[in-house]
């Protein structure tokens, strides 16, 4: 049976069994494998099994579907591949699963070349929250010790002379 492992965020270490004709993903409760996390369409991309061959599909999604890093549209999947939903990455893996060769003439796999675009929400995604800049306050610090030790020399040298 094929399935496919969650890997990071909320989902690391679970299996979710593709036991369907098409299985669908994404953030929305009436999904087959719903993820509840904001980086996620509601209805992201589906798993399609025609017999033993499996193929991933991007449904429209905001963030993309990535398969092994590429961003695809449509593309065939094998056993160990690594599927990114928005920010959470699943792991294709199966015993009997039939792999899909592709010739250099004719290729199945829709990549797309647009290259990503980050939403301004994106670092919803991150468990850090928002980046900020540490180092204002060093250079303010840094700026007050300096002209502390500049009147402190300047007083000294008028108290010597």
């Amino acid at each position: 049976m094929a399935v496919l492992i969650g890997m990071s965020n909320t989902v690391k270490g679970e299996k979710f069994e593709l036991d369907r004709d098409e299985t669908f993903v994404g953030r929305q409760n009436q999904n087959h494998i719903s993820i509840d996390d904001s980086s996620i369409s509601g209805r992201h991309c589906s798993v399609v099994r025609e017999g033993r061959k499996f193929t991933l599909v991007d449904l429209g999604s905001t963030n993309g579907t990535r398969l092994n890093g590429a961003r695809v549209t449509k593309a065939p999947l094998k056993p160990k591949d690594i599927i990114q939903v928005g920010s959470v990455e699943l792991m294709f893996d199966g015993q009997d699963v039939e792999v899909v060769t592709v010739s250099s003439g004719t290729s199945k796999i829709e990549v797309t070349e647009e290259p990503a675009q980050i939403p301004d929400n994106f670092h919803a995604a991150s468990p850090f929250g928002n980046r900020s800049d540490s180092r204002k306050p060093w250079v303010i610090a840094s700026g007050v010790l300096l002209v502390l030790v500049v009147a402190a020399l300047i007083f000294f040298v008028v108290r010597i002379y």
